[in-house]
């Protein structure tokens, strides 16, 4: 063996490499150069996007340019524990041309884990003021800075998405076993060298001065900092923004003569710089066809705004333009320098595909004319916008081949990352998604940290904000604390918000600030908070003119009646809609009516249809009920649907149904009532609610009886039928009069007091069980003030992730099998088996069958063409039946056979094989 320095042995390390084999050199990437390849693409995104540093430094209190060079730094040793010979290992033909011996450790511990653990034994050569350069005194050991930066290192080091085990099984981890001593030399030699490239200040200007905040401070940082490890690494892993490079130079050299000038193409090429701001602010720059704005919408344009992050929750009544009002508040927001962006966030991915279509015509008037700002849907890859950055890597990542199963390269999850464009949201100018989104940024998932990042650069807004059950609403509040302690503001929704949420959601964001708690008072409707780290406001509006409206409410308690009202509605010539709670009850409905008017004239929409189907029949329902639909196209028709169509969609009816739901609920679904002005219409809406009778004394099935399905999604029994007497009550619906006394009414502190005594016990039952959501949500989530990486629980991929509570469910890709071949469901497009997939609940369908022969043959070759080869799905190969249906196989959560059938009219329906 050769001896060599110390600074020639860390040039004996690879990084990246290929797939073919290394007899010249020409097939790797130094370590220490892809290391530099990271650090510049993080330098440089500080340098050119100041929002993202100016994040850091509010936070950490560090001037510019001392946290940009630190970060730089560690961002530079973030794969240290590729040093170690177990990984350096993976590719032995190289081990050997660089060491010019072999190696027989084995790579059991990830390169993650290894440089985290390693980090102590090379953090001594930093302790020098004219390195690190730290305000020391006698009561700062070198072990106290060094537990003080240490939340930096688990950052670094945990940027394959996920933070570095603390220890392994129980077992702690000895860096002993895991580097040799050579190991150990190259490594602390290439720490040394590129502290005194980026953190040595000979002139003595940049101090990092002690005090108790500091290790609190770097916690806080460093989710952001995780979240830049990983968008660095991503691109500073393309081997064409960066090619392979094995011949040794100066580090210095090697920085500033290839690293820097490749990481500025890279970062152009890439598309993750934000663009620049439109300074024409207001209603009338985005909006140029709302002549008079309302009053909210002129309140946002004009209120004071706070210098840091802030809160608004807006409260107004549907139709009211909620919408456009945030939208043009977060602009002026961006415009103060405040965010770079937005991310909106809503219930379901109807309502999602909704805001999407509504953003596509305003949301360039909220950035320069001559900037080019990407906007894209979170959960529907087919509804990417032209616009968004085609080079945004896809098609210029490259595997590298080498790592383990359990551990992808970091340009493959770069492939495979953005191909799930659910996550490209939170990167983008504008992006529109489920609140799911948003919510994984504060789980144990994989890459949240990344999402954190693109949320921390964009204001939030969060509508339909009181649909969330109470594990979802916890998580919100969670959310919300994150994006208040990295400096992101945020704009709530509501038409219905009970106080007590509303209250809970302004304390969370001030606990994010670290400010004062503030009790809110006001009870007025509709209702502007505005909460900043000093002081909260709460300003009552008027409403705007038409807004106001009058609707009467009748009850049915036979099912016959209700169809009978529907059909005479639409014998009539109206438009009308049955809201059924389950999809079952849906699927009864649409079947029953439409042998009393032709299927023709009646359409079901739910959530467990394919994707593709849904899309298509989502944009029908659109187009027939929506508001630029015709009276020649509405005329007759009725809409069977679930809870789908109850929020943010634009949908306008004469006649409305609703099977008996929560006072909020109702008050959405009648909002969905003359929404919109219309030639021949007068008179007032009427809304029919199908409901038990009401008595003073009901029994406990009171609301069971009569929906049997429906029992366990609205378990709060006593809220229903405090609903039912209210409106029993008043015999209509005034709004916004009726709002705050309706909701405080059926959700309020003192509404229990009203609710019979023989639902009571039920109402505890679900109180009961929303107390145990809660907690399981406090137990699920991160915190701001752990930092990154202060836990020992299993981090998840984000298809596995819990973000909603409930009945635990399956991806199902529905494929046809012709007798030879097995393709998606929706056979066109690039994502086909993305459009092939639906949602079903495990205790109908958990797992696949197992075939033979040709079937399974066919089956196997399908599983290879999924971009997740099939690994996220229960794959359900369909044969045609009779009726338009078509059956297949799958097994229960019981492992019982099940038959499964498909019909594009009905939807997925399973029944029990004999």
């Amino acid at each position: 063996m050769v001896a060599h320095s110390s600074t020639e042995l860390m040039y004996q390390n690879w990084g990246k490499a290929n797939n073919t084999d290394s007899q010249d050199g020409s097939s790797y990437h130094l370590l220490v150069y892809h290391c530099m390849d990271v650090a510049a693409v993080g330098h440089v995104l500080l340098q050119k996007d100041k929002h993202l540093l100016n994040r850091f430094t509010e936070i950490t209190s560090l001037s510019d340019e001392t946290a940009a060079n630190l970060i730089t730094f560690y961002l530079a040793i973030h794969d240290i524990g590729k040093f170690s010979d177990r990984f350096q290992n993976l590719r032995p033909d190289i081990f050997k041309h660089l060491r010019e011996y072999t190696c027989d450790k084995a790579y059991n511990i990830r390169h993650d884990t290894m440089g985290y653990h390693l980090w102590d034994s090379v953090w001594s050569p930093l302790w020098d003021k004219n390195l690190l350069h730290l305000e020391q005194n006698a009561s700062i050991s070198q072990n106290n800075w060094q537990y003080i930066l240490k939340p930096w290192v688990q950052a670094v080091t945990g940027h394959h998405g996920k933070p570095p085990l603390l220890d392994d099984n129980g077992m702690t981890i000895h860096v002993q076993n895991l580097f040799t001593e050579e190991n150990i030399v190259m490594a602390k030699s290439f720490v040394k060298e590129v502290a005194e490239l980026f953190i040595s200040d000979k002139s003595n200007q940049s101090v990092i001065s002690y005090d108790e905040e500091m290790e609190d401070l770097f916690k806080r940082s460093s989710w952001l900092l995780a979240g830049l490890a990983i968008l660095s690494d991503w691109i500073g892993s393309n081997s064409e923004y960066f090619p392979l490079n094995s011949k040794p130079i100066l580090l210095e050299d090697y920085w500033n003569k290839i690293a820097l000038p490749k990481a500025e193409e890279a970062i152009t090429k890439a598309g993750v710089l934000p663009s620049s701001i439109s300074p024409k602010t207001g209603m009338k720059a985005l909006f140029h066809k709302i002549d008079i704005p309302s009053p909210l919408q002129s309140h946002v344009s004009t209120c004071k705004l706070a210098d840091g992050a802030q809160l608004f929750i807006l409260e107004e009544v549907t139709g009211s333009g909620k919408t456009e009002a945030a939208l043009s508040l977060a602009h002026r927001l961006m415009k103060k320098g405040l965010a770079e962006g937005i991310f909106v966030a809503l219930p379901t991915m109807a309502t999602a595909n909704a805001m999407y279509e509504r953003l596509v015509e305003a949301y360039r008037l909220m950035f320069a004319a001559e900037s080019t700002p990407s906007l894209v849907l979170a959960h529907s890859a087919r509804q990417l916008s032209d616009t968004f950055r085609h080079s945004i890597g896809l098609e210029h990542s490259h595997g590298d081949g080498v790592y383990a199963r359990d551990e992808e390269a970091a340009s493959a999850q770069c492939i495979e990352w953005l191909a799930d464009n659910r996550k490209k949201a939170l990167l983008a100018d504008v992006g529109v998604g489920t609140i799911d989104q948003g919510l994984m940024a504060v789980l144990p998932s994989k890459h949240q940290s990344l999402r954190l990042l693109g949320l921390s650069r964009n204001v939030l807004i969060v509508d339909e904000v009181h649909a969330y059950d109470p594990y979802m609403h916890t998580l919100l509040c969670t959310l919300l604390r994150f994006h208040a302690a990295l400096g992101g503001s945020a704009i709530l929704l509501s038409a219905t918000l009970p106080i007590k949420h509303r209250q809970e959601l302004v304390n969370s964001f001030s606990q994010g600030l670290e400010g004062k708690q503030h009790t809110l008072n006001d009870k007025s409707y509709p209702l502007i908070t505005h909460s900043t780290v000093n002081c909260i406001s709460e300003t009552p509006l008027k409403i705007r003119e038409g807004t106001q409206r009058k609707v009467t409410v009748e009850f049915f308690d036979d099912i016959s009646a209700v169809k009978k009202s529907l059909v005479d509605a639409a014998e009539k010539g109206n438009c009308a809609c049955w809201i059924r709670n389950t999809v079952d009850d849906a699927v009864d409905a649409y079947n029953s009516l439409s042998s009393k008017l032709g299927s023709e004239n009646i359409l079901l929409f739910h959530a467990r249809f394919a994707m593709g189907d849904r899309l298509k029949i989502e944009k029908k329902v659109l187009d027939t009920f929506g508001k630029d639909s015709t009276n020649t196209i509405r005329s007759g028709r009725i809409l069977v649907a679930t809870q789908v169509v109850e929020q943010s969609l634009d949908l306008d009816f004469d006649y409305m149904v609703s099977d008996l739901a929560p006072m909020d609920l109702i008050i959405q679904r009648a909002g969905r009532l003359h929404r919109h002005s219309r030639k021949k219409r007068c008179g007032t809406p009427s809304l029919g609610i199908f409901a038990p009778p009401l008595t003073d004394n009901p029994t406990e099935d009171w609301y069971k009886d009569v929906f049997s399905k429906a029992a366990f999604v609205y378990p709060g029994h006593g809220q229903l039928w405090l609903t039912v007497r209210l409106l029993s009550e008043h015999g209509q619906l005034v709004m916004p009069d009726d709002a705050r006394d309706f909701i405080e009414g059926v959700f309020g502190s003192d509404a229990r007091n009203n609710v019979p005594e023989a639902l009571i016990d039920r109402d505890d039952k679900a109180e009961g069980e929303n107390m145990a959501a809660i907690s399981m949500a406090k137990l699920n989530r991160l915190l701001p003030v752990k930092g990154y990486g202060a836990t020992v629980r299993q981090w998840l991929d984000d298809t596995k992730t819990p973000t909603r509570m409930g009945d635990l469910t399956t991806n199902v890709r529905l494929a046809r099998w012709d007798g030879e071949m097995i393709i998606p469901w929706e056979v066109d497009g690039k994502y086909a088996w993305e459009f092939s997939q639906v949602s079903m609940s495990q205790r109908k369908i958990k797992d696949m069958v197992t075939y033979d022969g040709a079937l399974k043959t066919g089956l196997e070759k399908a599983m290879d063409s999924m971009p997740d080869k099939g690994k996220w799905a229960v794959i359900i190969p369909l044969s045609k039946a009779d009726e338009g249906r078509w059956c297949g196989f799958a097994k229960n959560d019981r492992g019982e056979r099940i038959q499964v059938i498909y019909n594009s009219i009905t939807g997925l329906s399973t029944i029990q094989e004999n």
